[in-house]
Protein backbone atom coordinates (compact mmCIF):
# COMPACT_ATOMS: atom_id res chain seq x y z
CA UNK A 1 0.00 0.00 0.00
CA UNK A 2 2.96 2.09 0.51
CA UNK A 3 3.39 2.74 -3.35
CA UNK A 4 -0.36 3.38 -4.12
CA UNK A 5 0.47 5.86 -1.23
CA UNK A 6 3.12 7.55 -2.64
CA UNK A 7 1.53 7.52 -6.18
CA UNK A 8 -1.65 9.21 -5.11
CA UNK A 9 0.35 11.97 -3.69
CA UNK A 10 2.13 12.19 -7.00
CA UNK A 11 -1.04 12.57 -8.73
CA UNK A 12 -2.10 15.64 -5.77
CA UNK A 13 1.15 17.47 -6.46
CA UNK A 14 1.81 16.64 -10.59
CA UNK A 15 4.72 15.29 -10.06
CA UNK A 16 5.48 13.77 -13.13
CA UNK A 17 9.02 12.35 -12.25
CA UNK A 18 7.60 10.77 -8.96
CA UNK A 19 5.14 8.88 -11.45
CA UNK A 20 7.87 7.63 -13.80
CA UNK A 21 10.27 6.27 -10.93
CA UNK A 22 7.10 4.34 -9.40
CA UNK A 23 5.95 2.78 -12.78
CA UNK A 24 10.04 1.52 -12.88
CA UNK A 25 10.05 0.23 -10.00
CA UNK A 26 6.47 -1.38 -10.24
CA UNK A 27 5.45 -1.10 -13.93
CA UNK A 28 1.75 -2.77 -13.11
CA UNK A 29 0.93 0.06 -10.42
CA UNK A 30 -1.42 1.78 -12.82
CA UNK A 31 -2.95 -1.37 -13.93
CA UNK A 32 -3.38 -2.65 -10.17
CA UNK A 33 -5.18 0.78 -9.70
CA UNK A 34 -7.55 0.27 -11.96
CA UNK A 35 -8.82 -2.96 -10.51
CA UNK A 36 -8.59 -2.69 -7.56
CA UNK A 37 -9.52 0.46 -6.24
CA UNK A 38 -13.29 1.93 -6.40
CA UNK A 39 -13.12 5.62 -4.89
CA UNK A 40 -10.96 7.95 -6.96
CA UNK A 41 -8.44 6.85 -9.42
CA UNK A 42 -5.10 8.72 -9.51
CA UNK A 43 -6.20 10.67 -13.16
CA UNK A 44 -9.30 11.73 -11.02
CA UNK A 45 -7.25 13.43 -8.20
CA UNK A 46 -4.94 14.70 -11.09
CA UNK A 47 -8.05 15.98 -13.03
CA UNK A 48 -9.52 17.54 -9.98
CA UNK A 49 -6.10 19.49 -9.41
CA UNK A 50 -5.66 20.09 -13.61
CA UNK A 51 -2.25 18.71 -13.59
CA UNK A 52 -2.12 18.37 -17.50
CA UNK A 53 1.05 16.85 -18.08
CA UNK A 54 0.52 13.94 -15.29
CA UNK A 55 -2.66 13.53 -16.92
CA UNK A 56 -0.73 13.03 -19.97
CA UNK A 57 1.96 10.64 -18.39
CA UNK A 58 -0.85 8.29 -16.77
CA UNK A 59 -2.89 7.86 -20.08
CA UNK A 60 0.07 7.47 -21.80
CA UNK A 61 0.68 4.79 -19.80
CA UNK A 62 -2.66 3.56 -19.45
CA UNK A 63 -5.25 5.08 -21.28
CA UNK A 64 -7.77 2.67 -20.04
CA UNK A 65 -7.58 4.53 -16.91
CA UNK A 66 -9.98 7.58 -18.77
CA UNK A 67 -12.34 5.00 -18.49
CA UNK A 68 -12.42 4.21 -15.18
CA UNK A 69 -15.38 5.96 -12.71
CA UNK A 70 -15.44 6.85 -9.09
CA UNK A 71 -18.13 5.94 -6.39
CA UNK A 72 -20.47 8.93 -7.94
CA UNK A 73 -20.07 7.15 -11.39
CA UNK A 74 -17.90 10.01 -12.84
CA UNK A 75 -15.31 9.44 -15.16
CA UNK A 76 -12.65 11.64 -15.55
CA UNK A 77 -14.26 13.90 -18.05
CA UNK A 78 -17.12 14.81 -15.54
CA UNK A 79 -14.72 15.72 -13.51
CA UNK A 80 -12.47 17.87 -16.16
CA UNK A 81 -15.54 19.10 -17.75
CA UNK A 82 -16.90 20.38 -14.52
CA UNK A 83 -13.68 21.86 -13.91
CA UNK A 84 -13.69 23.78 -16.91
CA UNK A 85 -10.52 22.68 -18.00
CA UNK A 86 -10.49 22.38 -22.02
CA UNK A 87 -6.78 20.91 -22.61
CA UNK A 88 -7.39 18.06 -19.91
CA UNK A 89 -10.83 17.33 -21.26
CA UNK A 90 -8.92 17.22 -24.91
CA UNK A 91 -6.74 14.79 -23.71
CA UNK A 92 -9.23 12.69 -22.32
CA UNK A 93 -11.45 12.59 -25.36
CA UNK A 94 -8.27 11.65 -27.72
CA UNK A 95 -7.91 8.65 -25.97
CA UNK A 96 -11.63 7.76 -25.35
CA UNK A 97 -13.93 9.63 -27.17
CA UNK A 98 -16.44 7.40 -26.33
CA UNK A 99 -16.08 8.65 -22.52
CA UNK A 100 -18.39 11.55 -24.04
CA UNK A 101 -21.30 9.82 -23.93
CA UNK A 102 -21.09 8.19 -20.37
CA UNK A 103 -23.51 8.74 -17.84
CA UNK A 104 -22.94 8.90 -13.73
CA UNK A 105 -25.04 7.44 -11.37
CA UNK A 106 -27.70 10.26 -11.11
CA UNK A 107 -28.10 10.10 -15.31
CA UNK A 108 -25.15 13.18 -16.13
CA UNK A 109 -23.00 13.44 -19.32
CA UNK A 110 -19.95 15.63 -19.10
CA UNK A 111 -21.77 18.02 -21.08
CA UNK A 112 -24.59 17.91 -18.72
CA UNK A 113 -21.85 18.48 -15.79
CA UNK A 114 -19.97 21.66 -18.20
CA UNK A 115 -23.84 23.26 -18.65
CA UNK A 116 -24.69 22.82 -14.98
CA UNK A 117 -21.43 24.25 -13.85
CA UNK A 118 -21.32 27.30 -16.13
CA UNK A 119 -17.76 26.30 -17.06
CA UNK A 120 -16.26 28.28 -20.61
CA UNK A 121 -17.71 27.36 -23.68
CA UNK A 122 -15.03 26.04 -25.03
CA UNK A 123 -15.32 23.24 -22.98
CA UNK A 124 -19.13 22.61 -24.69
CA UNK A 125 -17.55 23.39 -27.70
CA UNK A 126 -14.81 20.72 -27.41
CA UNK A 127 -17.53 17.71 -25.77
CA UNK A 128 -20.42 18.77 -28.75
CA UNK A 129 -17.70 18.65 -31.72
CA UNK A 130 -16.30 15.04 -30.76
CA UNK A 131 -19.64 13.92 -29.31
CA UNK A 132 -22.58 15.53 -31.85
CA UNK A 133 -25.06 12.71 -30.35
CA UNK A 134 -24.39 13.69 -26.49
CA UNK A 135 -26.34 17.21 -27.41
CA UNK A 136 -29.16 15.26 -28.43
CA UNK A 137 -29.48 13.53 -25.12
CA UNK A 138 -31.85 13.82 -22.03
CA UNK A 139 -31.88 14.24 -18.81
CA UNK A 140 -33.82 14.60 -15.96
CA UNK A 141 -37.59 14.29 -16.58
CA UNK A 142 -37.07 13.92 -20.59
CA UNK A 143 -35.36 17.64 -20.54
CA UNK A 144 -32.94 18.34 -22.97
CA UNK A 145 -29.73 20.28 -22.99
CA UNK A 146 -31.55 23.38 -23.62
CA UNK A 147 -33.70 22.87 -20.45
CA UNK A 148 -30.31 22.57 -18.75
CA UNK A 149 -29.05 25.58 -19.88
CA UNK A 150 -32.27 27.44 -18.84
CA UNK A 151 -32.47 25.58 -15.94
CA UNK A 152 -29.27 26.52 -14.33
CA UNK A 153 -29.12 30.35 -15.87
CA UNK A 154 -26.03 29.48 -18.76
CA UNK A 155 -27.37 31.88 -21.49
CA UNK A 156 -23.67 31.74 -22.76
CA UNK A 157 -23.97 28.08 -23.53
CA UNK A 158 -27.62 28.26 -24.54
CA UNK A 159 -26.16 30.73 -27.74
CA UNK A 160 -23.63 28.37 -28.21
CA UNK A 161 -26.44 25.00 -28.60
CA UNK A 162 -28.41 27.60 -30.90
CA UNK A 163 -26.15 28.62 -32.89
CA UNK A 164 -24.60 25.07 -33.37
CA UNK A 165 -28.17 23.83 -33.98
CA UNK A 166 -29.30 26.39 -36.53
CA UNK A 167 -28.93 25.29 -40.34
CA UNK A 168 -29.20 21.61 -38.88
CA UNK A 169 -33.01 20.01 -40.33
CA UNK A 170 -34.00 19.44 -36.59
CA UNK A 171 -33.01 22.67 -35.58
CA UNK A 172 -37.20 23.81 -34.76
CA UNK A 173 -37.41 20.58 -33.19
CA UNK A 174 -34.78 20.59 -30.62
CA UNK A 175 -35.61 24.72 -30.25
CA UNK A 176 -39.76 23.20 -29.05
CA UNK A 177 -38.81 19.98 -27.20
CA UNK A 178 -40.52 19.57 -24.43
CA UNK A 179 -39.71 18.21 -21.25
CA UNK A 180 -42.01 15.71 -19.13
CA UNK A 181 -43.96 18.32 -17.91
CA UNK A 182 -44.82 19.49 -21.62
CA UNK A 183 -42.85 22.92 -20.84
CA UNK A 184 -40.65 24.07 -23.85
CA UNK A 185 -37.69 26.26 -22.79
CA UNK A 186 -39.51 29.46 -22.77
CA UNK A 187 -42.29 27.63 -20.53
CA UNK A 188 -39.04 27.02 -18.05
CA UNK A 189 -37.58 30.52 -18.92
CA UNK A 190 -41.17 32.24 -17.83
CA UNK A 191 -41.45 29.89 -14.56
CA UNK A 192 -37.95 31.09 -13.76
CA UNK A 193 -38.93 34.50 -14.70
CA UNK A 194 -34.99 34.57 -16.50
CA UNK A 195 -35.78 37.73 -18.40
CA UNK A 196 -32.35 37.82 -20.50
CA UNK A 197 -32.91 34.29 -20.88
CA UNK A 198 -36.59 34.62 -22.61
CA UNK A 199 -35.28 37.89 -24.52
CA UNK A 200 -32.62 35.38 -26.21
CA UNK A 201 -35.13 32.93 -26.89
CA UNK A 202 -37.90 35.36 -28.73
CA UNK A 203 -35.59 35.91 -31.36
CA UNK A 204 -34.89 32.78 -32.36
CA UNK A 205 -37.60 30.26 -34.15
CA UNK A 206 -39.09 29.26 -30.80
CA UNK A 207 -43.11 28.88 -30.78
CA UNK A 208 -44.36 31.44 -28.67
CA UNK A 209 -47.63 30.31 -27.81
CA UNK A 210 -46.84 26.63 -26.92
CA UNK A 211 -49.02 25.02 -24.72
CA UNK A 212 -47.52 22.72 -21.94
CA UNK A 213 -49.78 19.49 -20.44
CA UNK A 214 -51.74 21.91 -18.17
CA UNK A 215 -52.42 24.14 -21.49
CA UNK A 216 -50.91 27.12 -20.40
CA UNK A 217 -48.41 29.24 -22.43
CA UNK A 218 -45.24 30.75 -21.20
CA UNK A 219 -47.58 34.09 -21.29
CA UNK A 220 -50.01 32.41 -18.97
CA UNK A 221 -47.66 31.03 -16.32
CA UNK A 222 -46.11 34.89 -15.87
CA UNK A 223 -49.41 36.34 -15.49
CA UNK A 224 -50.24 33.50 -12.78
CA UNK A 225 -47.36 33.65 -11.16
CA UNK A 226 -46.73 36.68 -8.40
CA UNK A 227 -46.32 40.18 -9.56
CA UNK A 228 -43.07 41.74 -8.77
CA UNK A 229 -40.30 44.14 -10.78
CA UNK A 230 -38.97 41.23 -12.76
CA UNK A 231 -42.56 39.08 -13.49
CA UNK A 232 -44.22 42.52 -15.01
CA UNK A 233 -40.55 43.43 -17.16
CA UNK A 234 -41.11 39.74 -18.22
CA UNK A 235 -45.42 40.11 -18.74
CA UNK A 236 -44.48 43.26 -20.62
CA UNK A 237 -41.97 41.20 -23.01
CA UNK A 238 -44.14 38.64 -23.62
CA UNK A 239 -46.91 40.88 -24.47
CA UNK A 240 -45.24 42.76 -26.76
CA UNK A 241 -43.51 39.87 -28.68
CA UNK A 242 -46.79 37.98 -28.72
CA UNK A 243 -48.44 41.08 -30.93
CA UNK A 244 -45.04 41.83 -33.24
CA UNK A 245 -46.70 39.33 -36.38
CA UNK A 246 -45.02 39.63 -39.95
CA UNK A 247 -47.28 41.30 -42.10
CA UNK A 248 -46.14 42.12 -45.47
CA UNK A 249 -49.94 42.76 -47.02
CA UNK A 250 -52.64 44.64 -45.49
CA UNK A 251 -55.08 41.96 -46.21
CA UNK A 252 -54.56 38.74 -45.23
CA UNK A 253 -54.73 36.08 -48.36
CA UNK A 254 -57.72 33.36 -47.35
CA UNK A 255 -54.73 30.71 -47.15
CA UNK A 256 -53.11 32.62 -44.34
CA UNK A 257 -56.05 33.58 -42.77
CA UNK A 258 -56.88 29.40 -42.50
CA UNK A 259 -53.57 29.05 -41.15
CA UNK A 260 -53.98 31.18 -38.16
CA UNK A 261 -57.66 30.36 -37.86
CA UNK A 262 -55.88 26.36 -37.67
CA UNK A 263 -52.96 27.74 -35.16
CA UNK A 264 -55.57 29.07 -32.72
CA UNK A 265 -58.01 26.53 -32.76
CA UNK A 266 -54.50 23.92 -32.24
CA UNK A 267 -54.16 25.98 -29.07
CA UNK A 268 -56.52 24.68 -26.10
CA UNK A 269 -54.81 21.39 -25.00
CA UNK A 270 -56.19 17.74 -26.01
CA UNK A 271 -58.65 16.71 -23.81
CA UNK A 272 -56.74 13.05 -23.29
CA UNK A 273 -53.95 14.84 -21.91
CA UNK A 274 -55.92 17.67 -19.63
CA UNK A 275 -56.85 14.79 -16.81
CA UNK A 276 -52.91 13.82 -15.85
CA UNK A 277 -52.36 17.62 -13.97
CA UNK A 278 -54.53 15.96 -11.50
CA UNK A 279 -52.55 12.57 -10.68
CA UNK A 280 -48.73 14.39 -11.42
CA UNK A 281 -46.62 16.47 -9.99
CA UNK A 282 -44.77 18.77 -12.71
CA UNK A 283 -42.56 22.27 -12.26
CA UNK A 284 -45.86 24.69 -12.48
CA UNK A 285 -47.25 22.43 -8.93
CA UNK A 286 -44.17 22.83 -7.36
CA UNK A 287 -43.12 26.24 -8.43
CA UNK A 288 -46.32 27.32 -7.35
CA UNK A 289 -45.89 25.85 -3.68
CA UNK A 290 -42.28 28.10 -3.93
CA UNK A 291 -43.97 31.06 -4.18
CA UNK A 292 -46.69 30.86 -1.82
CA UNK A 293 -44.25 29.25 1.18
CA UNK A 294 -44.79 32.75 2.73
CA UNK A 295 -48.65 32.22 2.81
CA UNK A 296 -48.46 28.22 3.82
CA UNK A 297 -45.88 29.56 7.24
CA UNK A 298 -48.69 31.72 8.13
CA UNK A 299 -51.65 29.83 7.47
CA UNK A 300 -50.05 26.55 9.31
CA UNK A 301 -48.86 29.49 12.44
CA UNK A 302 -52.02 30.32 12.31
CA UNK A 303 -53.77 26.36 12.43
CA UNK A 304 -51.04 25.62 15.59
CA UNK A 305 -52.52 28.99 17.37
CA UNK A 306 -56.16 28.41 16.76
CA UNK A 307 -55.43 24.34 18.38
CA UNK A 308 -52.83 25.74 21.15
CA UNK A 309 -54.76 28.10 23.08
CA UNK A 310 -58.32 26.73 23.76
CA UNK A 311 -56.30 23.30 24.70
CA UNK A 312 -54.43 25.96 27.78
CA UNK A 313 -57.42 27.53 28.67
CA UNK A 314 -59.06 23.82 29.45
CA UNK A 315 -55.70 22.68 31.29
CA UNK A 316 -55.89 25.87 33.47
CA UNK A 317 -60.25 27.20 33.25
CA UNK A 318 -61.54 23.90 32.72
CA UNK A 319 -62.11 20.31 32.93
CA UNK A 320 -59.74 17.91 31.39
CA UNK A 321 -61.47 16.55 27.76
CA UNK A 322 -59.43 13.43 26.17
CA UNK A 323 -61.27 13.48 22.94
CA UNK A 324 -60.62 17.26 22.85
CA UNK A 325 -56.52 16.97 22.73
CA UNK A 326 -56.56 13.99 20.15
CA UNK A 327 -58.52 16.08 17.34
CA UNK A 328 -56.42 18.95 18.07
CA UNK A 329 -53.49 16.95 18.18
CA UNK A 330 -54.32 15.84 15.01
CA UNK A 331 -54.07 19.47 12.91
CA UNK A 332 -51.55 21.08 15.57
CA UNK A 333 -49.03 18.14 14.81
CA UNK A 334 -49.19 18.40 11.06
CA UNK A 335 -49.11 22.50 11.45
CA UNK A 336 -46.17 22.47 13.97
CA UNK A 337 -44.44 20.06 11.28
CA UNK A 338 -44.67 21.99 8.08
CA UNK A 339 -43.56 25.16 10.19
CA UNK A 340 -40.45 23.31 11.18
CA UNK A 341 -39.91 21.30 7.54
CA UNK A 342 -40.05 25.17 5.59
CA UNK A 343 -37.90 26.95 8.39
CA UNK A 344 -35.34 24.27 8.24
CA UNK A 345 -35.06 24.81 4.12
CA UNK A 346 -37.35 21.89 2.98
CA UNK A 347 -36.91 22.06 -0.88
CA UNK A 348 -39.82 22.43 -2.44
CA UNK A 349 -38.59 21.84 -5.78
CA UNK A 350 -38.11 18.72 -4.63
CA UNK A 351 -41.32 17.01 -5.65
CA UNK A 352 -41.25 14.64 -3.04
CA UNK A 353 -41.03 17.28 -0.64
CA UNK A 354 -43.82 19.15 -2.51
CA UNK A 355 -46.24 15.96 -1.93
CA UNK A 356 -44.89 15.78 2.51
CA UNK A 357 -46.22 19.62 3.15
CA UNK A 358 -49.52 19.36 0.93
CA UNK A 359 -50.53 16.22 2.97
CA UNK A 360 -49.58 17.56 6.09
CA UNK A 361 -51.62 20.89 5.45
CA UNK A 362 -54.41 18.25 4.28
CA UNK A 363 -54.22 16.62 7.57
CA UNK A 364 -54.24 19.76 9.67
CA UNK A 365 -56.61 21.32 7.65
CA UNK A 366 -58.81 18.22 7.78
CA UNK A 367 -58.39 17.84 11.80
CA UNK A 368 -59.14 21.36 12.51
CA UNK A 369 -62.63 21.33 10.62
CA UNK A 370 -63.21 18.23 11.90
CA UNK A 371 -62.55 19.84 15.92
CA UNK A 372 -65.45 22.74 14.16
CA UNK A 373 -68.34 20.12 13.68
CA UNK A 374 -67.55 18.45 16.83
CA UNK A 375 -67.54 21.43 18.20
CA UNK A 376 -70.93 22.00 17.02
CA UNK A 377 -72.48 18.64 18.01
CA UNK A 378 -71.12 19.00 21.89
CA UNK A 379 -73.47 21.65 22.14
CA UNK A 380 -76.80 19.92 21.30
CA UNK A 381 -78.93 22.32 23.20
CA UNK A 382 -78.14 24.82 21.32
CA UNK A 383 -79.14 23.59 17.84
CA UNK A 384 -82.74 22.28 17.41
CA UNK A 385 -81.35 20.91 13.88
CA UNK A 386 -78.55 18.94 13.94
CA UNK A 387 -79.11 17.31 10.69
CA UNK A 388 -77.36 20.06 9.04
CA UNK A 389 -74.18 19.51 11.22
CA UNK A 390 -73.99 15.98 10.09
CA UNK A 391 -74.80 16.37 6.61
CA UNK A 392 -71.96 19.15 6.92
CA UNK A 393 -69.14 16.70 8.37
CA UNK A 394 -69.85 14.06 6.47
CA UNK A 395 -69.20 16.25 3.25
CA UNK A 396 -66.27 17.48 5.06
CA UNK A 397 -64.60 13.91 5.56
CA UNK A 398 -65.47 12.63 2.07
CA UNK A 399 -63.58 15.97 0.74
CA UNK A 400 -60.78 15.33 3.11
CA UNK A 401 -60.87 11.35 1.62
CA UNK A 402 -60.69 12.54 -1.98
CA UNK A 403 -58.43 15.08 -1.71
CA UNK A 404 -55.69 12.76 0.45
CA UNK A 405 -55.83 9.83 -1.97
CA UNK A 406 -55.49 12.19 -4.85
CA UNK A 407 -52.18 13.27 -2.82
CA UNK A 408 -51.24 9.51 -2.67
CA UNK A 409 -51.82 8.75 -6.16
CA UNK A 410 -49.62 11.71 -6.90
CA UNK A 411 -46.88 9.92 -4.78
CA UNK A 412 -47.34 7.02 -6.34
CA UNK A 413 -47.11 7.56 -9.94
CA UNK A 414 -44.08 9.89 -8.83
CA UNK A 415 -42.42 6.64 -7.43
CA UNK A 416 -43.31 4.48 -10.72
CA UNK A 417 -41.85 7.23 -12.95
CA UNK A 418 -38.90 7.16 -10.41
CA UNK A 419 -38.11 3.68 -10.91
CA UNK A 420 -39.10 3.70 -14.72
CA UNK A 421 -36.24 6.79 -15.09
CA UNK A 422 -33.83 5.11 -13.19
CA UNK A 423 -33.82 1.78 -15.27
CA UNK A 424 -33.75 3.40 -18.33
CA UNK A 425 -30.47 5.28 -16.71
CA UNK A 426 -29.36 1.40 -15.56
CA UNK A 427 -30.04 0.03 -19.34
CA UNK A 428 -28.23 2.82 -20.87
CA UNK A 429 -24.90 2.17 -18.37
CA UNK A 430 -25.60 -1.53 -19.50
CA UNK A 431 -25.56 -0.68 -23.31
CA UNK A 432 -22.21 1.34 -22.98
CA UNK A 433 -20.33 -0.98 -20.83
CA UNK A 434 -21.33 -3.69 -23.71
CA UNK A 435 -20.23 -1.28 -26.30
CA UNK A 436 -16.67 -0.56 -24.28
CA UNK A 437 -15.91 -4.25 -23.50
CA UNK A 438 -16.39 -5.03 -27.33
CA UNK A 439 -14.06 -2.60 -27.99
Amino acid sequence: MEMEKRLYEAAFEGNVPNLKALIQEDPLILDRISTTFFLDTPLHVATLRGRLEFVRAVLSHNPQLANESDSLGHLPLHVSSAKGDVEIVRELLRVGPSSCLARSKDGKLPLHMAIMKGVKVEVLTELARVCPESTRSRVDGEATILHLCVKYDNLDALKVLVEMFRGQSDCNNLLNARNDDGNTVLHLAALHKNLEVTKYLLETSIEHNAVNNNGLTALDLVENSPKDFKGLELLNLLLRSNVRKPTTNTQPSKLSTQENNATSHSRPPSPKKSWKRFFTFNDDNTKHLEDIEGQILIVAAIIVTINALPIIYLKVNGPDIPDQFSINSGSFVPAVTTILLLVSGLPLRNKFCAWLVIQLMYSAIGFLGLNYIGQMLSTESRYSKLDIAVVLMLIWFGLLIIFSALNIIRLIVLVVMSIKGRMKQRKSRGRREDALSNA
